[in-house]
């Protein structure tokens, strides 16, 4: 019985224990690694963060969640609107992943693997940056414009929704007009973008998290905050980030092409 103990630690059976760590070492998924990666989660977190926080300051969603708090709890508003917000960012991740798994599936172009998500995500980010920049212009018409539109969705709720306490009938109507309000907005397509191209674990943590700043905001303060906050600066400030991260995103592709 010593003997074969002793024959468990011999040079050969450590070697081949070696050898089957390295190999299980190696066999870990791509995707796995990326999520262990925290260097390009901190990169998705900032980004998302960043690119959402001042999407979402004087959108429309900031705005129905500022009119909402003056008329119903503040933890009933925000539960409603981060729910929903949270929920949008979680399907546009995925969506984001979706196109990401896709494009992999396509044949390289030779000895050069043409990043189609990363190209799309470019385009987005600096469509979004140009389009931001652009209406920066007319802020002052465009924030009314908001407002107004906020003012007519939240005056689409029940009667219940302008008196008593927390309802959950209440919460789910925020819920519901909230995430009709979000779908399709800039913030939902940049996530899809940054989550096409960067960690997706990032990504979603930085997004949830600028929409839950953004939504603690506008419930405590956004008509106090709408009086002293330039939203053209913001939308100024908004734009040129989605200008850099495109920069960003299109020097990775040139230096990972030039790699390859």
């Amino acid at each position: 019985l010593s003997l074969s103990l002793l024959g468990l630690a011999t040079p050969e059976t450590a070697a081949a224990a070696t050898a089957d760590v390295i190999a299980a070492s190696a066999a870990v998924p791509a995707d796995v690694s990326s999520l262990l990666d925290l260097a390009d989660f901190q990169a998705g977190f900032a980004s998302a963060f960043l690119l959402v926080l001042f999407s979402e300051i004087g959108d429309k969603t900031f705005f129905i969640a500022a009119v909402l708090a003056t008329r119903r709890p503040n933890v009933e508003v925000f539960a409603g609107t981060f729910g929903a917000l949270a929920v949008m960012t979680v399907l546009s991740v995925a969506l984001g992943r979706i196109f990401h798994y896709a494009d992999e599936l396509l044949p390289a172009f030779g000895s050069f693997d043409f990043p189609l998500d990363d190209v799309a995500s470019v385009v987005l980010l600096l469509f979004f940056g140009l389009s931001t920049l652009r209406d920066a212009a007319g802020m002052d018409s465009k924030a009314e414009g908001e407002q107004q539109e906020a003012e007519k969705a939240v005056a689409g709720l029940n009667a219940e929704a302008t008196e008593g306490g927390i309802s959950l009938a209440v919460l789910a109507s925020v819920f519901a007009l909230v995430f009709t309000a979000e779908w399709g907005d800039k913030s939902f397509f940049s996530t899809i973008a940054l989550a096409a191209a960067s960690s997706p674990a990032g990504v979603v943590t930085g997004a949830v998290a600028a929409h839950g700043v953004a939504t603690v905001m506008a419930v405590l303060g956004g008509s106090f905050l709408s009086k002293y906050i330039s939203e053209r600066t913001v939308a100024y400030v908004g734009g040129t980030l989605f200008l850099v991260f495109a920069a960003a995103t299109l020097a990775e592709i040139i230096s990972n092409g030039a790699g390859a």
